[in-house]
């Protein structure tokens, strides 16, 4: 199937291909050479005029069947890194190519590529993409700082790992790497590094494809590390400050910087040997096809998304979450209520839940820019006596927790909750 994808591929790209110029056509030019030359001693340039209908179904036909990764970039990505690996190839079809072009074939007659480029040459180009990182799924290591989560044990799986400070060790690297190469406990964790160092609570290391992909990786993982804390702690912020950015391991090393990768906690969170059974559970799923398990590792990216600050931020990025693991597109209110009530009780009855998701329709379509001005809040908070972003907060929360993990994952006591205790005479 991969070659057969491969040759499909190549003769769509050969079909896009022209040496004249055209108002609808995309000017590429670059300079080639054989492999193991300098690219730009001794080599030659020259310029392809790519169909731009003709490449976007190129790029979708990619997008769809070949690497995994390729279908978290956007379409103009993919094109790009289709006419990188034409240029980057181009020895391969260079003699026919200035054969077409001198002999008029791809000037004046106005062929595409496809027309002069001979079966067997083709055959070598389809070989040569199908090995490539383009229908091959690459590996490369990505690794986050983490400064608001502590691990206290470690845990490593196939596609991901949570480490301690020192935890990145070399045998945590891909081959090629010395002692010389790695800091562990400073971020960039380079020891080659003259720039300024961050220290790190924890590194999450993912293996991936791409960095974006590992990006969307980190927030399903964070997502369900939001799942932890108690639900008064897990939007408690302090004004500490925070780092990001994220470092990979991919034959050479590269840090990029950014903003944290989670807000800022007043309490960390500890990872320990009781959370191995979740984080197992998660990995099996961060890697799996199914479109169950997809939606789940969606619903967690949501989740991520709305472990903010603002309040009228979080409300509608948290129906997100609930319409992935519970959405039907029919029925999008029912069948989340349906789902939402067994795992909530009584208390959440049908008419209760019914108010709140219509908060979601005045939110998102228009009846009010944030949850507070929307009059059906107004409403939630004197029939219920309760604020319907917190509600909301909550539910979210359990239903994921239910959902996902099962019993394997529970909330955490609130870290001072002997301290309430004491105050209120209560527990919760």
């Amino acid at each position: 199937m991969t070659i057969s994808n491969a040759g499909k591929v190549v003769d769509m790209m050969l079909e896009a291909m022209f040496c004249q110029r055209t108002p609808n056509r995309r000017q590429h030019s670059f300079m080639y050479n054989k492999p193991g030359r300098m690219p730009h001693v001794g080599g030659v340039g020259f310029e392809v005029n790519y169909d731009d209908r003709l490449l976007l179904k190129a790029a979708l036909f990619m997008r769809r069947n070949a690497a995994p990764h390729l279908r978290s970039l956007s379409v103009g990505d993919v094109e790009k890194v289709l006419m990188d690996f034409i240029s980057d190839n181009f020895w391969i079809i260079g003699n026919e190519a200035w054969d077409g072009r001198l002999l008029g074939t791809g000037q004046d007659q106005d062929a595409s590529f496809s027309e002069f480029v001979p079966v067997g040459t083709k055959k070598r180009l389809a070989e040569t993409i199908a090995a490539s990182d383009l229908f091959v799924e690459p590996r490369q290591l990505v690794v986050f700082p983490l400064v608001t989560v502590r691990v206290e044990e470690e845990f490593e799986c196939p596609a991901y790992f949570l480490v301690r400070p020192n935890g990145l060790k070399l045998s945590r690297m891909p081959p090629g790497y010395i002692d010389a190469d790695l800091q562990s406990d400073s971020f960039p964790p380079f020891g080659r590094w003259n720039g300024i160092r961050q220290s790190p609570a924890s590194w999450l290391g993912i293996w991936a494809g791409t960095a974006e992909v590992a990006k969307r990786h980190r927030a399903a993982i964070l997502g369900a590390m939001a799942l932890l804390p108690h639900r008064l702690e897990r939007y408690l912020f302090s004004d500490r400050t925070l780092f990001g950015g994220f470092c990979t391991f991919a034959g050479s090393l590269s840090v990029a910087t950014g903003d944290p990768h989670t807000p800022p906690l007043s309490e960390d969170i500890v990872i320990g040997k009781a959370d191995h059974g979740w984080l197992t559970i998660l990995a099996n799923k961060l890697v799996s096809p199914t479109k169950v398990d997809k939606r789940q590792m969606r619903a967690l990216e949501y989740f991520y998304r709305a472990w903010v600050p603002d309040p009228t931020h979080r409300f509608p990025t948290l129906f997100g979450a609930l319409d992935a693991i519970y959405g039907d597109a029919g029925k999008a209110t029912q069948s989340v209520i349906e789902a939402v009530g067994p795992v909530m009780g009584s208390a959440y009855d049908y008419d209760r839940l019914k108010l709140l998701l219509g908060l979601r329709a005045s939110v998102v379509h228009g009846g009010a820019p944030n949850v507070y001005e929307s009059n059906d809040y107004h409403k939630y908070y004197e029939r219920h006596e309760e604020d319907a972003t917190r509600d909301l907060e909550l539910i979210v929360a359990r239903c994921l927790q239910a959902v996902i993990f099962g019993s394997a994952m529970e909330e955490r006591p609130h870290t001072y909750a002997a301290l309430l205790r004491h105050h209120t005479g209560r527990d919760g």
